[in-house]
């Protein structure tokens, strides 16, 4: 199953241009099976995500891309928007407790791939395919990959409808909901691919 892990709408994501229709449609023109939400800093309310699920052909997840002191953090499992902080050290916490997974997204975007024992404690691993990084950028972030506990994951980064699906992470089974996206997530049974 083809999951892009990475997508930001409006209104939640001020920064996106893309509706959350325009990106249902564009990745289902473009392969893509299921499509994760990770807005920036805010997180879709369950109701809204519910009545959008249910008349989506794909399964959508939800997710948060959080902006911290140790750079943006893709946070899959977390419990709510109390578990959303600015300090690593305490999303990592909240993770901890609720059983949330944690990867640092676009790890090369800035040019420096910041490596420090909290960063090798707080994650479980990077986001190695980002659609809207460079070659060299997601190479770099492949090889940092290789110290952590789990394969990278793959997501498009999308804010437009040109964006959606250049990259996205292969699943070995079908994902229908949060819990399971996690425990596939958990599981290491995937892999980041490029589709740009």
């Amino acid at each position: 199953m083809l999951i892009d892990l990475h997508c930001h709408t409006q209104p939640l994501s001020a920064c996106s241009a893309l509706t959350i229709d325009a990106l249902i449609e564009a990745a289902v023109t473009r392969g893509i099976e299921g499509i994760c939400l990770t807005e920036h800093d805010r997180a879709w309310d369950t109701a809204d995500l519910e009545r959008i699920a249910r008349r989506s052909p794909i399964p959508i997840f939800s997710a948060v891309e959080l902006t911290t002191d140790m750079g943006h953090i893709l946070a899959f499992g977390l419990p709510g928007p109390d578990a959303f902080s600015p300090v690593a050290a305490d999303v990592f916490g909240a993770a901890e407790s609720s059983g949330a997974l944690l990867f640092l997204a676009h790890p090369a975007r800035d040019g420096l791939l910041r490596v420090s024992r909290e960063t090798i404690e707080y994650f479980v691993s990077v986001e190695t395919e980002n659609g809207s990084d460079s070659r060299l950028q997601n190479m770099a972030a492949a090889g940092l990959a290789r110290g952590f506990r789990l394969p990278g994951i793959g997501g498009s980064d999308a804010h437009s409808r040109d964006e959606v699906g250049r990259a996205a992470t292969r699943f070995e089974a079908r994902i229908n909901t949060d819990r399971e996206l996690v425990e596939a997530l958990r599981s290491g049974r995937y892999e980041a691919v490029s589709l740009a």
